[in-house]
Formats: structure tokens, sequence, C-alpha cells
């Protein structure tokens, strides 16, 4: 398989959910990935809910909650409209969509229109999910009462269909999402594990190709801090369940020209080796980063931190604050 070229910068569709550590990568080979519609999984569902009648207006919209699926649902008449309302706290992740419910005499056809409470339409959709059916993602920056509509494509189609209602709230960055809060490497051996899932993308050794690890570096990344001695030595491997990539830098204001060190020469899942020789005393960052747009998962960072001169200053209470700046 070729290394990267200039114009192939992977994007990552990433649904705000509650999904396993897994890099959402775009495929290399340039096959289409599966719509988000197939990440939905049994684990977010909470119930079926029988749909109640009347409910074609939103002062009659049947109540909701997270997780619930409307089965079985009808739109029984031309130009019907099913509506359901859903309450949730600030920065909830609304995914909504319709499918199949396996019975004969099907809605082949929908489409759904999200509102606000009131009445106001904030986002809709036609074909997201399988088939013509519906699927639509909304961040619920403020929180409040939402309503649902579902309706046909057009006049002609009715039927039965089911709708799933899931929810999700962002989970924080790790401590270690910048450099302010980066986690301390210290002399000896490192074994370390982690992810990037919930981090963000905050630093990138340059903007394009070239820089010290060869290319860009735009997915999530974390950051450890190492107070190194002049002549001191790391020697560590990365490993990501994305596109890795690593890099040491002295200013997080200014990876691109403060970096020092870098490697990125595999592609996704491979191992990034990096050795180093700290030519005089001082801190330094070590980002584990990602390579495409959004991409992210666990990884590991194993190796050694040498030490040949363990000078006064890295025990002073000065020197512990340096880690946490």
């Amino acid at each position: 398989m070729s290394r990267r070229y200039p114009t192939m910068l992977a994007v990552a569709a990433v649904l705000t959910l509650s999904l396993p550590m897994l890099a959402f990568a775009a495929n290399k080979d340039g096959a289409q990935d599966p719509k988000p519609w197939s990440y939905l999984g049994a684990n977010l569902i909470m119930a079926d809910v029988a749909e109640v009648e009347p409910n074609n207006s939103l002062a009659t919209a049947q109540l909701l909650s997270c997780g619930d699926v409307l089965r079985p649902a009808t739109i029984s008449a031309s130009g019907d409209t099913d509506y359901v309302k859903i309450t949730v706290p600030a920065n909830t992740t609304l995914t909504i969509g319709t499918d199949a419910d396996g019975t004969t005499g099907q809605l082949t056809d929908s489409r759904i229109r999200l509102f606000n409470a009131s009445g106001v339409v904030v986002a809709s959709d036609d074909d997201s999910g399988p088939g013509a059916y519906s699927l639509l993602t909304y961040v619920a920056t403020a929180g409040g009462t939402f309503y649902v509509g579902v309706a046909g494509y057009s006049s002609s189609y009715t039927g039965s269909y089911k709708l799933f209602v899931t929810c999700s709230t962002p989970q924080p960055p790790p401590v270690n999402d910048i450099c302010a809060g980066a986690l301390p490497i210290e002399c000896g051996n490192i074994n370390v594990t982690g992810s990037t899932v919930n981090a963000n993308n905050d630093y990138s050794p340059s903007a394009g190709l070239g820089g010290c690890t060869g290319y860009s570096a735009v997915g999530k990344d974390v950051v450890y801090v190492i107070n190194a001695a002049g002549s001191d030595s790391l020697d560590v491997t990365y490993t990501s369940a994305a596109d890795g990539s690593i890099y040491l830098i002295t200013n997080c204001s200014s990876p691109s020209t403060s970096c020092v060190k870098g490697a990125d020469a595999g592609l996704t899942g491979a191992a990034e080796h990096l050795t180093y020789t700290f030519p005089s005393s001082g801190i330094y960052y070590l980002v584990l980063d990602n390579y495409a747009v959004s991409t992210l998962g666990a990884f590991t960072l194993t190796g050694s931190m040498t030490c040949h001169v363990v000078p006064a200053n890295r025990k002073t209470w000065g020197a512990i604050k340096s880690y946490y700046r």
C-alpha cells in the first residue's frame, strides 16, 4: 500500500454516541463507510412504545424518552403527520430516525422534521437512513423540549414504520487534552495506555506535508510533559488504533516551529517509533496525535526515559509545578 499524497486527506464521520473506543477513519481504499444509522446498537434502546392517537399536531404530540422506539406506528392517511415530543438537558446530541418495523404495508419513504419548543423547525431529513428512510443528528445546546414530526415523503406514501430517538451527552476531554494539563513522563520505563476518543484536535506539527513528522496531524491528541536534563534520552513506541503521529515540542503555542522531533511512518494501527536525546535542560511536551481529520482511538505508549543526571531542580516545588502549568 502506498503512502499518503497531499490530496488524500481522510475525513472521519463521527457520531457523538456512547460507542466503544474505535478509530473512525475514512476508508483509505475508497470504500464507502456505512451510513451512521448502522452504528446504532441495541444497547441504546430502552423500550418499545406503542403509538397513541391522536398525535397529528404539536399540541397532541406523544411523549417519548431517550432510547424509546415508537413501534408500531402508522402514517394512516394521505398528508398525515405523527408528532412526538422529548425533553432533554443542555448539550444533548439527539439522533432520530425511521426504519421498517417488520410488518406488512410499510411506509417505504419517510421524512422527519425536528421542532424546538416554539414550533420552529431546527433540523429535517429525507433519505439519510437506510433506503429511503430518514435520519438526523442534532445537538441541543440549550436543552429543553423538542418535537419530531414524521410523515411520508409525499401524500402517496402511507404505512407502518418505527421511530428511534437516542440521546447522548459529550464526555469531558481527558485531563491531558492540552499542554496545561499534560501528564508527566518520569525517568525509567514507560508503559501508558489511554484513548483520544474524547480529546480534541489541539495541535499539529505542520500545516501540510513537511515539518518534523513529514505530515500534518489534524486528528485528536493528548499531551505528556518531560522535565529533561541535557543528555537525557527518550525512546518510545506509540501505537494508535487510528493513524498515529507523535512529536516533541517546546512551545505549545507554536507546535510547527518548536517541534524538535517527530515520527509518522505508518498507516492505521502501525507503531510509530521516536527517539531523542535532549541537548539541554528544559520542559518538552510529547504529543500523541493522529493523522487524519477527527481520527481517534485507543493507544499504547511504551519505552523508556533514560536520565543520566538527576539535577536538583527536578526535586524542587517549582519543577513539580512546571508539570501542571
